[in-house]
């Protein structure tokens, strides 16, 4: 293995931190290493806002969950897609703006390849790192706490700091129930590949000291309703489209 392949491989979610400060030189570098990241055409539909008020901070720490880490956590950053320097190039050039489907998926697309990378860096340089989907509990909440323009699309948050842990490795499917060549393989292999997870899955749980229970079981739970259903309505009153 080479340095690059070990950082990607050693990637844990990280929820506890010390109090150890990150240099802006690490924010800059990290920033580099996301903007290397490919994007489509060179829109570039993405930013990231860093959250440093402490009360701004603790608002979004309880509307994730509660979680406190968002709040303790040295540093923490919203990957939001950004529609909006698109849309004030073509107000000054008098042309309006064509929203789409694939112009949001674009944006979420580009936003999550940026961060993969900003991520990677922050991990390569010693830091442990947790991505919050908490923060859409309550979008229009956020919305309003932080004043974002038509366009800027808030998708996930960012934990950042030196970790107070070492968590084991939560287990993955094994690589032929994931890659597959030519074409899907028939439901019945998949199921018979699941079967085969559940089983490193309840492992890893009872290990850990936690309650045994199956990948499946955690499915069923997660998706027997539909989870943050305004989502559509919020993202579309920001200007995103979904036809």
């Amino acid at each position: 293995m080479n340095p690059t392949i070990e950082t990607i491989r050693a990637h844990r979610s990280i929820r506890t931190y010390t109090n150890d400060p990150i240099p802006q030189s690490h924010i800059d570098e990290a920033m580099l290493c996301g903007q290397a990241a490919a994007t489509s055409s060179a829109v570039q539909p993405y930013c990231v806002l860093r959250i440093t008020d402490n009360d701004k901070r603790q608002v979004i720490a309880d509307l994730c969950g509660p979680q406190q880490k968002v709040r303790d956590c040295p540093a923490f950053f919203i990957i939001c897609g950004d529609l909006r320097k698109h849309m004030l190039v073509l107000d000054r050039a008098d042309t309006s703006y064509k929203s789409s489907l694939e112009a949001f998926l674009v944006a979420s697309i580009d936003a999550s390849l940026f961060a993969q990378n900003f991520t990677l860096a922050f991990e390569s340089l010693g830091y442990g790192t947790c991505y919050i989907g908490g923060i859409r509990n309550d979008l229009p909440q956020l919305d309003k706490l932080l004043n974002l323009p038509e366009g800027v699309l808030p998708f996930y948050g960012l934990c950042v700091g030196v970790p107070a842990e070492s968590p084991s490795h939560r287990p993955r499917f094994a690589q032929q129930s994931m890659l597959f060549e030519n074409e899907y393989p028939s439901d019945a292999q998949t199921l018979a590949n699941i079967d085969q997870y559940d089983d490193a899955y309840k492992a890893y749980l009872a290990h850990r000291g936690a309650k045994p229970k199956t990948w499946s079981a955690s499915i069923e739970k997660k998706f027997s309703y539909a989870a943050r259903e305004g989502l559509g309505s919020y993202f579309e009153s920001k200007g995103a489209k979904f036809t």
